[in-house]
């Protein structure tokens, strides 16, 4: 039996890459997305989901995990990419309703009705926070997220992992850390501070700017996803994560000089639980999943850079 891959969260910044990659390997796919608003508008989550749409064997559907019709979807779906949630900080302390719906019972329901189709692996999409405000290390961190979003996403986890132990669903969980590149979402940090270098404004810099990161650059993310639908291990949480640390201080200098000028840059409190600190050990997800670094964070950098530049 040909796989056919239900991806979820198919209109977003991430979902969308990993629907174009199953697309370019010939692996068929059902698309979803609720196209919700939240952290921006969702415009340009249509535009993606309509590129999307056109790709060969690829079949988009609008849906609400919460509250859509699932035998709607296909019978036979074999494999599950749920990279839908609702991501974010700020936004999870003062709605939380939106991340427990977005993140948990729609998770669940989705489970729910995986149990009916012929499912040969669930990846379950997970992030970075649900350590804290330090993850540093590898999968054994002690997990203790300092935010709403944080909580919401491990409590997904563990839903997800019940799930695999009482119904025997092979659910393997990935631990994104900061990914970025061409098309990221526009609330993330670097996202915003090209499109306001590019236009000459004022940057807005949370926090002391030592706040450092292991990034992860999109399309190597992308690539252990799609090799985790058949090399991650049931059970199994992976990180994904760069190995190359930096800080936004030196994340920002790098951008002055892709830009060609200064930055003009104002300062602000921290954003109420972002993390200090990341320093993700992916040494599990390179030796199982084939996870590499292929650029270094100025090449990756330089590429999103051109991509804002050509959307004008």
């Amino acid at each position: 039996m040909s796989k056919l891959v239900l991806v979820t969260g198919a209109a977003g910044f991430i979902g969308s890459a990993v629907t174009e990659e199953l697309s370019r390997l010939g692996i068929r796919v059902i698309a979803v997305d609720a196209l919700l608003d939240g952290l921006y508008p969702s415009s340009e989550k249509t535009e993606r989901f309509h590129r999307v749409s056109e790709l060969p064997g690829v079949s988009t559907m609008k849906f609400d995990l919460r509250t859509g019709d699932f035998h709607k979807l296909p019978e036979d779906i074999t494999h599950v990419i749920n990279e839908a949630a609702m991501p974010g900080l700020s936004l999870s302390w003062s709605d939380f309703d939106l991340y427990s719906s977005c993140n948990i019972s729609a998770l669940s329901r989705l489970l729910d009705a995986s149990r009916e189709w012929p499912l040969e692996k669930f990846v379950q999409i997970s992030t970075s926070s649900v350590y804290g405000a330090q993850a540093i290390g590898d999968e054994n961190q002690h997990l203790a997220p300092v935010s709403p979003y944080g909580v919401t996403k491990l409590a997904a986890e563990h839903l997800s992992f019940a799930y695999w132990r009482e119904s025997g669903i092979p659910v393997t969980v990935l631990r994104y850390f900061s990914v970025y590149g061409p098309g990221q979402r526009p609330d993330m940090a670097y996202r915003r501070f090209i499109t306001k270098a590019l236009r000459g404004e004022t940057l807005t810099l949370f926090g002391s700017g030592k706040q450092s990161r292991t990034n992860t650059y999109i399309a190597d993310c992308v690539s252990a996803t799609v090799a985790a639908l058949e090399r991650g291990r049931p059970g199994m949480a992976y990180n994904i994560s760069g190995s190359e640390q930096r800080n936004i201080t030196e994340a920002l200098a790098i951008i002055e000089g892709l830009v060609g000028h200064p930055l003009e840059i104002v300062r602000s409190d921290a954003v109420r639980g972002d993390q200090v600190e990341t320093r993700g050990d992916s040494s599990l997800a390179r030796a199982e999943l084939g996870l590499v670094d292929s650029v270094t964070l100025e090449t990756g950098l330089a590429e999103e850079v051109r991509w804002l530049q050509s959307k004008g």
